[in-house]
């Protein structure tokens, strides 16, 4: 059986950037080992602390970081793994055999600014995967201490900007990996995320009791939002006395990945090494040992579709759901148009040309095209414009479709610019240019409709655009409004999460 291995995480950053030669990975040898790539961790190191060589142990939280000081180390870090022999990814569909494929991944959220200020530039350069803390406390939240026998409940949950984070990260389709945050911090993660749940690099603790692992109720959690945990081949989370004895044999790892798949399912296991990170059994060695692992796990009964799954499957299954979050969207969004629309619609004597911002699944651009008017349609997902072609059928004249940001998306003069639950999701510095463009694109006469979220919204402080009612009114200025309804509930989203709404619904007519 030939098995290519994507992997949860790897220190091989850290050590190139302090001039250390790899223990595990030798990327020019990645391609025998079936070595596909994976998580590529920035972890910003404090002062050194190594885990002591016998159990029982309790050491403390580290030191945090000064965010200045993670943030330029983490653009170091980021700068080393941009000049490593390997391929950055971006999107699930963009892992290449025959190449190392690697995930850029903060370990660790310190080099963040805790008003997320910076988050839209790091996911530009490449940023896919956040591990909100390490064993430190910082802005987002604590991890958990390194402790041995101890259970993940050691500290607080999230902060206010951790939650933040949390939703500002499935906004963009950024992974938030579970791996080293506190038990209550996991809770807080599992209560408001939109994405599957993601343990990159931890066990199971009913094996090995160290704080570092998951519980069983952890782990249902994990398998119930569809998500993963890799498994970690760090020795002192593997053997059940919590010793860091490279002796432990390879079927430790093997004895974990039965629990987990044991526990929650075939589909909810991959790997997650922690090569160049920690002791690993010696019995493994490296990359080298992967297919060695793979081969244990048909020997203890695995097919060649379960092997497949642990060694790259499921990961690659979650990648996908996670890093394309409007493709979730999509696939819940009901077809009816909004009535924001449908209001004013209802207002214009005759159909003229629109623009639909963030047209998202068409169920907006189809309704115009349905009453006779013409229509461009913005939107920065490919799958989103491939929807709304599907959806008005063959090709019409009066249809133009763009892909792009709203940063740098122009129009025409138009009589109806319609941006149904989209302006909320421009980067919120580039709102002011945005909101000018829609207000000197109309005509007299022409109409805006759409929503905007008010401050008391859940997803405030998540790096979106909210306003206050005065603030809405100052925007409406150059307006007549037609329809003004403010909305402050509980409900859920699209996907059925729990979700705290503060909505603005507007039909606005410009003078």
């Amino acid at each position: 059986m030939v098995v290519v291995f994507i992997d949860g995480h790897n220190d091989l950053v850290l050590r190139t950037w302090q001039g250390e030669r790899p223990l595990h990975l030798e990327l020019d040898r990645a391609a025998e080992a079936g070595f596909l790539g994976g998580f590529f961790a920035l972890f910003v190191p404090g002062p050194s602390r190594t885990l002591p060589s016998g159990a029982p142990f309790a050491l403390e939280l580290c030191e945090p970081v000064p965010r200045a000081e993670a943030a330029r180390v983490a653009a170091e870090l980021a700068t080393t793994l941009e000049a490593l022999e390997v391929r950055i990814v971006r999107r699930s569909e963009d892992f290449v055999p025959g190449r190392v494929n690697a995930i850029m991944h903060l370990e660790g959220a310190e080099a963040l600014a805790p008003d997320l200020s910076d988050l839209e530039a790091w996911y530009e350069r490449g940023l896919r995967s956040v591990g909100l803390t390490w064993a430190r406390a910082n802005a987002f939240g604590e991890g958990v201490p390194f402790r041995f026998p101890s259970s993940p409940d050691t500290g607080p949950g999230l902060t206010e900007a951790g939650l933040g984070l949390v939703q500002a990260c499935n906004l963009h389709g950024i992974l938030v990996d579970l791996s080293h945050l506190n038990e209550a911090g996991f809770w807080d993660v599992a209560r408001v995320t939109q994405a599957p749940l993601v343990a990159s690099h931890s066990n199971a603790h009913a094996l090995c009791p160290s704080s570092r692992n998951l519980t069983d109720g952890q782990l249902d959690a994990i398998g119930r939002s569809g998500g993963i945990v890799g498994v970690n081949f760090a020795v002192a989370f593997l053997a059940a006395d919590g010793v860091d004895d490279p002796s432990v044999p390879l079927e430790e790892i093997v004895r974990h990945i039965d629990y987990l798949v044991s526990q929650i399912g075939i589909d909810h296991v991959g790997l997650g090494s922690d090569f160049e990170g920690a002791v690993i059994p010696d019995a493994l060695g490296g990359m080298s040992g992967l297919r060695r692992l793979a081969a244990a796990l048909e020997d203890r009964g695995y097919d060649e579709d379960a092997v497949a799954k642990v060694s790259h499957r499921n990961w690659l299954r979650v990648l996908e759901e996670t890093w394309n979050p409007w493709g979730r969207y999509l696939r819940h969004a009901g077809q009816d148009p909004r009535r924001t629309l449908l209001d004013a619609l209802a207002r214009f004597d005759e159909p003229g040309l629109a623009v639909d911002l963030g047209a998202g699944g068409g169920r907006d651009s189809v309704e115009l095209l349905r009453c006779g008017w013409s229509v461009i349609a913005i939107d920065r997902e490919q799958e989103a414009i491939d929807r709304l072609h599907a959806l008005a059928g063959p090709a019409s004249p009066r249809l133009e479709t763009r892909r792009s940001r709203f940063e740098e998306a122009t129009w025409p003069r138009c009589d109806l610019v319609n941006a149904s639950f989209a302006l909320p999701f421009c980067a919120p510095a580039s709102f002011a240019a945005l909101w000018a463009r829609i207000v000197e694109s109309l005509r007299p006469g022409g109409r805006f409709c759409g929503q905007l979220f008010g401050e008391r919204d859940q997803w405030a402080g998540s790096g979106i655009v909210v306003v206050s009612r005065e603030e809405l009114e100052r925007l409406l200025a150059p307006f007549e409004v037609e329809r003004l309804d403010e909305e402050e509930a509980d409900g859920s989203t699209v996907i059925g999460k729990p979700k705290h709404w503060h909505l603005f619904h507007v039909v606005a007519r410009r003078r």
